[in-house]
């Protein structure tokens, strides 16, 4: 037989206290990782809000470009035709080239027509591009808001945790 003190194989040990010692909770990282693909979504959605907004601004000063040549052609085609009629009242043109005027001046009120036409298009495709600029815009605020949610809860947990550590 063995020793008192020493265990053999077929006696038993004396029962040992277990210690209960608090081991180290893994931290998790799952928030921390949330908030990090939508930071990096947020910043998508930036970008795509500025290029958006570009586009915008290209549009309407594309429209503003379109209106002014509208308008020119309008008040030309308005100016050629004052000006054939105030020369027939005072008998400067025939008949003949005050018909040939009226027939220019027709011309120039089909160009008048189309450039509005086109404005009206380029009018329509800005309203669009602006639309589309504003949804970008309220995507980013809302991200931004969850963003701001989503810190405040890794925060408020951060301290919950803290305060049971510091308790236990």
């Amino acid at each position: 037989m063995s020793a008192p003190g020493q265990a053999s194989l077929g006696a038993r040990r004396g029962k040992r206290e277990v210690i209960d010692v608090a081991e180290r909770r893994v931290p998790d990282r799952r928030l921390d990782q949330l908030l990090h693909v939508r930071k990096q979504r947020l910043s998508r959605l930036e970008r795509e809000r500025n290029e958006a907004l570009q586009s915008w601004r290209l549009m309407r000063k594309k429209l503003h470009g379109s209106k002014l040549r509208w308008r020119r052609a309008q008040e030309e085609a308005r100016e050629q035709w004052e000006a054939a009629r105030q020369s027939f009242t005072d008998m400067v043109i025939t008949s003949g080239e005050f018909r040939k005027a009226k027939a220019v001046y027709e011309r120039m009120k089909k160009e008048a027509i189309k450039l509005r036409l086109d404005c009206k298009e380029i009018a329509r495709a800005s309203r669009a591009a602006g639309q589309f600029f504003f949804d970008a815009r309220q995507m980013v605020q809302d991200a931004n808001k969850q963003q701001e949610k989503l810190g405040v809860l890794r925060d408020e947990l951060r301290a919950a945790e803290a305060a049971l550590e510091a308790q236990g």
